[in-house]
């Protein structure tokens, strides 16, 4: 499906509704699909993990182990909350490379891009030793299979608005309703709410406006949307509810199709693109769909690329920037950071709004 303007990727625009039946829904989904362990949804990620942190008994006293290769956002309520980071490193292709020695304390894991590298045996050896485990399923909560393993010292938490087209929400899963929060009302979402409304009338094809009209929609809306992610970044993490819009948002879209148009896509690429040494992964680690990160020689090679995609309208995105984040010490992820894009394969687009754009050699 082309899209007018041509363009591919970025943040959601507020979606068309597409769900009648309510145990097709997104919401439903995401209620229903947690097997053993209860789920609450909160405001955004940051805050889902700074709940999980508040819960966890004498917090202060244990080591938190973060991956090297990590978003700001998640390092954010460690730092807050003054806890002890140490990092840990990866082997390629970005396999977490945690001690099996480590016991009694906190440990971060990332199903990055959908991958799931850690099993669930190394998981279960690793609560065993009394260990407080938090999975970030951001990147693979299509994949309702990763939630099945349930344990007092296990949590769950995704930013949910990483995948559906949401201006805000995450959901925290655990095996027991015992998570007293103290949610306050969302707050500042609003400009996001209306950065996607916005961008909805700009992609709107039967909309009859003026070019200048359509420069000023986009100019505002991305305004909106740096606004928006800024006052993230420089206010504290007070854990809210999540807005109800998204709900409402999530109970109206259909998780199948969702589901459906990413698996297609995501392979049309891979089928496409000429030099499949320029993947990170093997499609079939890929367990959720969620963009598909391609890595190149150098910076300068990235950048090229980068900027002819932006030229044709196509927007990749860079996860993540980790220098002045973390240390210089670990070679390959600083490495890493400098030579991965990640292409855009969400359900807003069918593989006819591919085939002429990804011909990458």
């Amino acid at each position: 499906m082309k899209r007018k303007n041509g363009e591919i990727g970025s943040f959601f625009e507020f979606p068309y509704f597409d769900c009648v039946n309510p145990t097709e829904s997104v919401l439903y989904n995401l209620i229903h699909s947690s097997g053993k362990n209860t789920y609450i949804f909160v405001q955004d990620g940051r805050q889902a993990i700074k709940a999980v942190l508040q819960q966890i008994r004498n917090v202060h006293e244990k080591k938190c182990y973060l991956p090297a290769y990590i978003c700001h956002s998640i390092i954010q309520p460690f730092k807050e909350m003054g806890l002890n980071i140490i990092f840990y490193n990866h082997e390629h292709p970005l396999i977490q490379n945690i001690d099996k020695s480590i016991c009694d304390s906190i440990i971060l894991i990332i199903d990055y891009f959908g991958t799931e590298f850690f099993r669930t045996q190394e998981i279960k050896k690793l609560l065993k030793q009394g260990n407080i485990i938090i999975i970030d399923i951001t990147h693979s909560i299509l994949d309702e299979k990763r939630r099945e393993l349930c344990h007092e010292g296990l949590y769950y938490i995704a930013s949910l608005r990483k995948t559906f087209p949401i201006p805000d929400g995450a959901v925290i899963y655990h095996p027991y309703s015992e998570i007293e929060l103290d949610l306050g009302r969302s707050v500042n979402y609003t400009r996001m709410l209306d950065a996607m409304i916005l961008k909805r009338f700009y992609l709107d094809e039967n909309l009859e406006i003026s070019n200048n009209l359509n420069l000023d929609l986009k100019r505002i809306f991305l305004l909106l949307y740096a606004e928006y992610e800024e006052c993230k970044d420089k206010t504290g993490i007070h854990i809210s509810k999540i807005p109800l819009i998204s709900l409402m948002i999530l109970s109206k879209l259909r998780f199948n199709k969702i589901l459906e148009r990413r698996n297609q896509n995501i392979k049309t690429i891979y089928d496409k693109i000429y030099n499949h040494e320029r993947f990170l992964f093997d499609i079939e680690a890929i367990r959720s769909p969620f963009m598909l990160p391609l890595i190149f020689e150098d910076n300068e090679r990235r950048e090229n690329v980068r900027k002819l995609m932006l030229k044709h309208r196509i927007y990749p995105a860079i996860h993540w920037k980790i220098q002045g984040l973390i240390p210089e010490k670990f070679v390959y992820e600083h490495k890493l950071s400098s030579k991965k894009l990640s292409i855009p394969i969400d359900q807003r687009y069918s593989d006819r709004g591919y085939e002429q754009d990804y011909k990458l050699t």
